[in-house]
């Protein structure tokens, strides 16, 4: 799978507040195919950056963790 880091960093800015998020909304911001958008919201998901449920995704304390590194 190849994704630029921006776009790691762009979902994460995007579900920084903790809140559950529908993933509908993501694809409509991040222009990636859904296909693509499913990898790597299930990468995120592997690395402990994302809880996902149906349709929702939201931000865990490891994600803020690192998104805070790339400040």
């Amino acid at each position: 799978m190849i994704v630029n880091m921006i776009t790691i960093d762009e979902i994460l800015e995007q579900i920084s507040d903790a809140r559950w998020h529908n993933i509908d909304k993501i694809k409509q911001s991040i222009f990636l195919p859904s296909d693509k958008l499913n990898e790597v919201l299930c990468f995120l998901e592997s690395q402990e950056f994302i809880d996902k449920e149906i349709e929702k995704i939201r931000i865990t304390s490891h994600g803020k963790k690192f998104l805070a590194l790339k400040r």
